[in-house]
């Protein structure tokens, strides 16, 4: 089974019924495909230090979208870490 950013049970304090959560959920699932699929690799670049960085606003956001930002940091190190082999790979 693969392990993604929303298999952790929610720890949000956000009814996870409210368009607050999905919304929150929203920014955090479109920041997870940003750096592992986006074709624009600015894009995918700028995705890819939000979650390596583990700042202010990755946290606040995680925590909104109930979801620790540990396990959503360590749950992403490999997939950025085989993206960003991918795209060194395409430079050469």
């Amino acid at each position: 089974m693969k392990t993604t950013i929303f298999a952790q049970k929610s720890l949000s304090t956000i009814s996870e019924k409210g368009p607050e959560h999905d919304l929150w959920t929203c920014v955090l699932s479109k920041a997870a495909h940003d750096a592992i699929h986006c074709t624009d690799w600015r894009e995918s670049r700028a995705a890819i230090s939000w979650f390596k960085t583990g700042g202010f606003n990755f946290r606040a956001v995680c925590e909104y979208a109930g979801r620790d930002p540990s396990y959503v940091h360590k749950v992403m190190e490999l997939p950025i870490k085989i993206r960003e082999q991918e795209m060194r790979n395409i430079r050469l």
